[in-house]
C-alpha cells in the first residue's frame, strides 16, 4: 500500500483547493489521490512478483510442446511481443493443461466504479485486443474486468455501468486462485500501511491552522 507521506501531490492543491478553498487542505488531498493512484500501481506489482511469469512470450510460445502451468504475461511483456496491439490489457493468463489452452485477457482494477464512458471504452479495447490476438494463437480466449477488492461479482457489473456480463467479472480472489497465490496473503501485504496512512493524514490535516480550528470548535459544540 503506498504511503501518503511519500506521495507529493500538487503543491496548487489543484482541484481540492478550488472545492475547499484552502490551499493547505488541498495539497494534502492531492496527495491522498497519488496514494491511490500508486496503491493501484502496486497492486500489480505484488501480484506479478508472486506468480509465475514470462519474459519472452514469443520464445515460451515457439516451443514445440508447451508446458502445462498457469502463467502471468504483464502488459511490458505483451508489449514486446508478436501479440503487441494499438493499446494492451494490463494482464493475460495462460491456462495449459493438455490439450485444454486458454488464454484470460484481464484488465486489473483496485477499485470497483467508473463512469460510463470510460467503462464502454475499456471493454471496447478489450474486445478488440481478443480479436487481435485470436488470430495469434491457438488458444481459446475470454475478456475479465477484475475488481480485487470487491467479492460481490453484481456489485462488479454494475461498477462497470453493466458494460460487462456477469461471466467477465472476475473478484481479486479468483484472480489469485487462477494464478495460485494466496490472496489473504496479499491483502496482508496491503493493509499493512493502512494504520501508518491513518494517523499520518491525521497529524497532517491538525497541522492545517483553519481545520484544526474548524476540528476544535466542533468537538466542544
Amino acid at each position: 500500500m503506498a504511503l501518503i507521506e511519500n506521495s507529493k501531490g500538487r503543491e496548487s492543491g489543484g482541484g481540492y483547493e478550488r472545492l475547499f478553498g484552502n490551499q493547505l487542505l488541498g495539497h494534502l488531498l492531492s496527495r491522498v489521490q497519488a496514494s491511490v493512484i500508486t496503491s493501484g500501481n502496486e497492486l500489480e506489482h505484488v501480484i506479478i512478483a508472486h506468480s509465475k511469469s514470462i519474459a519472452d512470450v514469443d520464445s515460451f510460445l515457439a516451443q514445440q510442446e508447451l508446458p502445462p502451468g498457469t502463467y502471468l504475461i504483464t502488459k511490458k511483456a505483451i508489449k514486446k511481443s508478436a501479440l503487441k496491439s494499438d493499446q494492451e490489457p494490463d494482464l493475460l493468463v495462460f491456462e495449459i493443461e493438455p490439450p485444454h489452452r486458454h488464454c484470460y485477457i484481464i484488465e486489473l482494477k483496485d477499485g470497483d466504479n467508473f463512469d460510463t464512458k470510460k467503462a464502454a471504452g475499456e471493454v471496447a479495447l478489450l474486445q478488440k485486443f481478443e480479436n487481435h490476438i485470436s488470430k495469434k494463437l491457438q488458444f481459446t480466449t475470454s475478456i475479465h474486468v477484475c475488481s480485487f477488492n470487491q467479492n460481490d461479482k453484481d456489485k462488479i457489473v454494475a461498477g462497470f455501468k453493466k458494460k460487462i456480463s456477469i461471466d467477465m467479472a472476475m473478484t481479486g480472489k479468483e484472480l489469485c486462485d487462477l494464478l495460485h497465490i494466496d490472496y489473504t496473503e496479499i491483502l496482508g501485504l496491503r493493509i499493512g500501511e493502512q494504520g501508518k496512512n491513518f494517523d499520518y493524514f491525521i497529524s497532517q490535516l491538525l497541522e492545517i491552522p483553519e481545520a484544526k480550528e474548524a476540528i476544535l470548535t466542533k468537538l466542544i459544540e
